[in-house]
């Protein structure tokens, strides 16, 4: 009577769940084409978190730049490029990317740590 109990408990108890790493629609028919399934979606995660990370200290160095705090700009601005750097080095953005938003972040830090001095004020738009 024992035995049946244990038996109609272990029916009725949740399966274990198995991590699938393959995609639910695959193709593949051979081991090195399921290799490859798993390597490029391994890759895809860790390059989404890369760019999360990226646009992160973006945001936070334009919001310390609004918010006209110079210090946290410029902490803000060093992670950001630092961080743009090794995502690029990992080939996860293109060095012309990395170069153009690295002197956008850079000459808003710039901006306004001169405005911040007195140096040169925002200028202002012309009215033609």
């Amino acid at each position: 009577m024992a035995v049946a109990l244990v038996g109609v408990a272990a029916a009725f108890a949740p399966a274990p769940q198995r991590r699938v790493a393959v995609a639910p629609l695959q193709m593949a028919n051979n081991p090195g084409a399921l290799k490859r399934i798993r390597q490029s979606e391994r890759n895809r995660v860790a390059n989404a978190a890369w760019r999360s990370r990226v646009r992160t200290w973006t945001r936070k160095t334009k919001e310390a730049v609004d918010a006209g705090d110079v210090d946290a700009a410029k902490e803000c601005a060093r992670v950001a490029t630092s961080t743009i750097d090794r995502a690029t080095r990992r080939g996860i953005y293109h060095k012309n990317w990395a170069a153009r938003n690295k002197s956008r972040l850079s000459k808003k830090v710039i901006g306004l740590i001169l405005e911040s001095k007195g140096g040169a004020p925002k200028a202002e738009p012309v009215e033609a």
